[in-house]
């Protein structure tokens, strides 16, 4: 089966859950598929670009501008151009989505659209949309914005998408042949937003599994190390969990807390005791070092997408304290593989710690859980299983 993946896979040094999971699709494609993502597709020849004006278009209606750090290849129209047309439109906040119209050739079976909204054409092979929480959530949630100016955000772009015959997971996914979630969470945005339950299908985000002899084994016995990871510290937590290591670590002074996040400009992580703070690292680092030597990661979000550090955490058998959002308590089982507290709540999140270091059997029992949960639903294997039984259905669908 030929599928054209059309996903971010972006370089440098902020990667985030969506270029990992590309990367990992590419490298553990299902059983009898053959991959080929849309940038080497388009450098090979075999994939053009169709219709640039009606993606800039659609790109500056719905995005104000670029965000800092993300190269654009759109095509005639220069970058500066795009930021001066884009303050025309500063109603709505910047979001990290490239406006796809292509023309896809014959040659490939099925198109695999993953976090991008895309425009494949009329004569386009099948394609399922993959997607996280949803446009609306990120809209509420991520940046803000309240129910009024959501509704009157929606009311203004489905008809211009559905016009511009432009795939989007809320907005006009009637021509996809599957919506794929990765949560319940998310199933229930998809289904209040109007897509039938028909076109939904459940399928969990799925990571290599860490070899069981080199999970933890980096562990420093002597402290009790909390970890956090993710780009956006402010949006992961970050404000709650400086509040609550500051209190902690007067009462254990063992305790250490290590930072895998952009350091704001109006922090000096040098100066805050106990803490080591590491502005970016290769993925590779954080699996062959950070994750080993982590007793409780924390993840207290105020919005979240899916999760990915808890993922990766549960797959080493770290037990993980996070806020009780989206889709976060059905990956985080409530003394089950971890704790869950409020969002912005420094006090309960200190508790929580607290109540691990004090309790280092029931850490390692959250964390065994966790584990075992990752290679049930989570594993690659099991993932790409699903979701070739996905591909099978839609195409089955079209004949």
């Amino acid at each position: 089966m030929r599928v054209l993946l059309v996903s971010p896979n972006r370089t440098g040094r902020y990667l985030n859950g969506d270029d990992v999971f590309t990367r990992l699709l590419l490298n553990h494609p299902p059983r009898d598929v053959d991959y080929t993502h849309y940038l080497q597709a388009l450098r090979e020849g075999r994939l053009s670009r169709d219709a640039w004006a009606r993606a800039w278009f659609a790109s500056l209606w719905m995005h104000s501008r670029p965000p800092a750090g993300v190269s654009y290849e759109w095509g005639p129209l220069p970058p500066w151009r795009y930021r001066l047309l884009g303050r025309l439109l500063p109603d709505r906040p910047d979001e990290d989505i490239q406006w796809l119209c292509l023309r896809a050739p014959s040659e490939f079976d099925l198109i695999h659209s993953w976090a991008y909204p895309v425009r494949m054409g009329k004569r386009a092979p099948p394609t399922i949309l993959h997607v996280g929480t949803g446009n609306l959530d990120v809209l509420h949630n991520y940046y803000g914005l309240n129910a009024k100016k959501v509704a009157a955000l929606t009311r203004r772009d489905t008809p211009l998408l559905r016009a511009l015959g432009v795939l989007h997971e809320q907005y006009h996914t009637a021509p996809a042949k599957r919506v794929v979630v990765a949560s319940r969470y998310a199933w229930n945005l998809h289904r209040a937003g109007g897509v039938p339950e028909s076109q939904l299908r459940l399928l969990r985000i799925g990571l290599d599994a860490p070899v069981d002899s080199k999970i933890r084994a980096a562990r420093d016995r002597r402290v009790f190390r909390f970890t956090l990871v993710g780009h956006h510290f402010w949006r992961k937590g970050g404000r709650a969990v400086l509040a609550a290591f500051e209190r902690l670590h007067q009462e254990y002074p063992e305790a250490r807390l290590t930072i895998v996040s952009a350091i704001p400009p109006e922090i000096e992580p040098m100066k805050l005791a106990g803490i080591e703070w590491f502005d970016s690292l290769p993925r590779e680092q954080i699996y062959h070092q950070i994750y080993p030597a982590t007793d409780v990661l924390l993840l207290p979000s105020l919005a979240e997408g899916y999760g990915m550090a808890v993922v990766e955490a549960m797959g080493f058998g770290i037990p993980v304290i996070a806020s009780h959002i989206a889709a976060l308590p059905e990956l985080v089982r409530e003394g089950e593989t971890g704790l869950l507290v409020p969002p912005d709540d420094s006090e309960a999140l200190c508790r929580a710690m607290r109540y691990l270091i004090e309790e280092p059997g029931q850490a390692e029992r959250f964390g065994a859980a966790g584990r075992e949960a990752f290679l049930r639903e989570h594993e690659i294997g099991v993932v790409m299983q699903g979701l070739r039984a996905i591909y099978r259905e839609a195409l089955e669908a079209v004949s």
